[in-house]
């Protein structure tokens, strides 16, 4: 299988950043290599949790030291999650101008939530965005990337952005949990295509922290199995709603095209 260099929180309890990576990644056999860009005691929702080094980590310097013990190539797949601070962004930018194949989770905020990074990482993100290769973003983190309101946000102008995005960038984009009638659609775009997925929205008593890290994992596992993106898509939704909805069994959603680009 594959190299997979992940970098993103470590955090000590919680499936979340790096454990999430690994706990998808590891069992499918993949080579991961993780570089933390904070260390947390815990999620940062859980009120009781405690940050260490968030400005006093070098990230570059781990790093380099991780090329030089596992001989990390600039192809291999490399995921960039959570930046704690502007500190941090100084490291990625460094990162980005190294590894060639990013797979960018632009760690913002959430519907419900709203923005749960401070606004110089969240500019950072929208900075950086139009670089990378692969973009996973959930719906509330495509629309401040594209400054959109996602309150005014149309499912058919949602489309025809990414299609414009991809078909400039020549990127593949996966767009996580726009909400639709107590439904949730998933959206894959590249320069072949656009396709969508629909799925129950699973009611939680308490919110679910990590849905997003396990499907940016799973993501970057199928990017690695030369599929195509109809059958990305199908994979990882129909696997994360296994995960989170606790099934003995694989739902088999399918995914519908929405014209090519």
């Amino acid at each position: 299988m594959a190299n997979i260099l992940s970098i993103q929180s470590t955090v000590l309890n919680d499936l979340v950043g790096n454990r999430a990576a690994r706990s998808i990644l590891q069992p499918r056999k993949h080579s991961l290599i993780e570089v933390p860009t904070i260390i947390l005691t815990s999620h940062k929702g859980q009120k009781s949790s405690l940050q260490l080094h968030s400005n006093e980590l070098n990230i570059s310097k781990v790093l380099a030291k991780a090329r030089a013990t596992y001989k990390i190539k600039n192809s291999d797949l490399t995921i960039i999650g959570y930046l704690p601070s502007k500190n941090s962004t100084k490291h990625i930018t460094h990162i980005i101008k190294v590894q060639r194949n990013i797979l960018l989770d632009p760690v913002i905020g959430d519907i419900g939530v709203g923005m749960y990074v401070n606004s110089d990482v969240a500019k950072y993100f929208q900075k950086i965005f139009t670089k990378t290769k692969y973009l996973s973003a959930n719906f509330f983190e495509w629309g401040f990337l594209n400054k959109k309101d996602i309150n005014q946000y149309q499912f058919s102008e949602i489309v025809n952005d990414l299609k414009n995005f991809c078909s400039k960038n020549k990127s593949t984009v996966l767009i996580r949990s726009i909400p639709k009638e107590n439904e949730l659609i998933n959206l894959i775009a590249s320069v072949k295509g656009a396709w969508s997925i629909t799925t129950p929205e699973i009611k939680f008593k308490s919110r679910y922290h990590g849905a997003g890290d396990l499907t940016t994992a799973l993501f970057a596992h199928y990017l690695t199995q030369k599929i195509s993106e109809k059958k990305i898509l199908e994979n990882l939704t129909n696997d994360i709603f296994q995960i989170i909805s606790k099934k003995s069994k694989k739902s088999k959603f399918k995914s519908k095209s929405l014209g090519s680009l």
